[in-house]
């Protein structure tokens, strides 16, 4: 009787097991933009469709590392047209009328994510930080346009 308690048991404790994993298909993510330097990948973006959404990945390099190749990421919906309002949100940041305030910072959420934009200088040239609680990454304006596709 002993025996047949402890095998019922070990099989509903390994069922148990068993159902917390999950497997997935692989998606095909398509490459959508991506910024080198020196032959290492400094920031790309790539999407993927999945029904009538559009799903976002972007992974940057966390430059608090600079001598470690460390990335991080950002994954988000183009719900509400959140592809296009980061893209406004980080050229904003080379208008005229924002260019000079060193005052302008924009803080949001993109997706499960919270996001702080904020000015910062490049060598010889503006740049804008893009900062979330894994890392953060530098930007030029011609960065920003090679990442969203747009040459």
């Amino acid at each position: 009787m002993l025996k047949i308690w402890i095998t019922l048991f070990l099989c509903l404790a390994f069922t148990g097991v068993y159902a917390q994993i999950e497997m997935a298909s692989p998606v095909q993510w398509k490459l959508l933009g991506e910024v080198k330097s020196i032959g290492i990948t400094i920031a790309k973006m790539e999407f993927h469709t999945s029904g009538n959404d559009t799903v976002y990945f972007l992974l940057m390099k966390d430059f608090r590392k600079q001598q470690e190749i460390n990335y991080f990421s950002l994954k988000f919906n183009s719900t509400a047209n959140a592809f296009g309002t980061l893209y406004e949100l980080l050229k904003s940041f080379f208008l005229n009328e924002n260019k000079k305030n060193k005052d302008y910072i924009q803080t949001f959420r993109l997706g499960q994510e919270g996001v702080n934009l904020q000015h910062c200088t490049l060598v010889a040239r503006h740049g804008v930080r893009l900062t979330t609680r894994d890392g953060y990454i530098n930007l030029s304006e011609k960065n920003i346009d090679q990442l969203f596709g747009i040459k």
